[in-house]
């Protein structure tokens, strides 16, 4: 049979001295908490601890149960001792106290990104394909030192001059290029800085009868 909710209400009343047991219902059936950190559970009405040398020292009577089917042996608390506040409290608390520490997870190694020499080639550029470098390439940008000098509005306003067909996205993956940074990442955050500064740029080399303005 299910742990009903009054037999919950009851347990964690006993255990609220500490203030730090919690539940929840998992399938009908209860996981109790100390802290944050499972010590337990409340199966069928009958309270199950995680086994430890601490826990079975302050046993009032050497009892083990699974709390379901397959499950590993935890300590079986007699309700008939649920009642004393203070051993109960103890009990948790032991319980809480020889779990092993809880593992942290390992941060992934990250490679810091190579310093590319000012005459690297475009294609050793992060986020530029095959055929933004042939449309740079045509521009007379090849290098990292070339594209630095003309900034990623620049260079993209001159690659847009010669090769009409080449979209925004070969903005934001110039100024990726250029600060490392994915060119999903520029279009987000970037976009509208970008936007701006192209339309300046233009304002400043273009005639104002040859403008055309800017898909947004």
């Amino acid at each position: 049979m299910a742990t009903s909710q009054s037999t919950m209400d009851f347990l964690l009343d006993v255990l609220s001295d500490s203030r730090q047991v919690s539940c929840r219902k998992m399938f009908g059936e209860y996981c109790l908490y100390f802290a944050g950190r499972p010590v337990g559970l409340v199966c069928d009405e009958q309270l199950f601890l995680k086994p430890s040398d601490a826990g079975r020292r302050l046993m009032k009577e050497d009892r083990e149960g699974a709390p379901f089917p397959g499950a590993r042996p935890h300590l079986l608390v007699n309700a008939d001792f649920w009642d004393d506040r203070a051993w109960m409290n103890a009990l948790v608390r032991a319980t809480f106290d020889a779990l092993p520490p809880p593992k942290v997870p390992r941060p992934r190694s990250t490679k810091p990104t190579p310093a590319l020499a000012p005459n690297a080639a475009i294609s050793a550029l992060n986020n530029l394909g095959p055929k933004s470098q042939e449309m740079l390439a045509a521009a007379g940008i090849q290098t990292l030192a070339q594209l630095r000098k003309l900034g990623s509005v620049a260079a993209y306003a001159k690659v847009k001059s010669l090769s009409p067909r080449a979209s925004l996205n070969l903005l934001w993956a110039l100024e990726g290029a250029l600060t490392d940074l994915p060119w999903q990442t520029v279009a987000r955050d970037h976009r509208t800085s970008l936007l701006l500064a192209l339309e300046q740029h233009q304002n400043q080399t273009i005639p104002a009868t040859r403008r055309k303005p800017i898909k947004k």
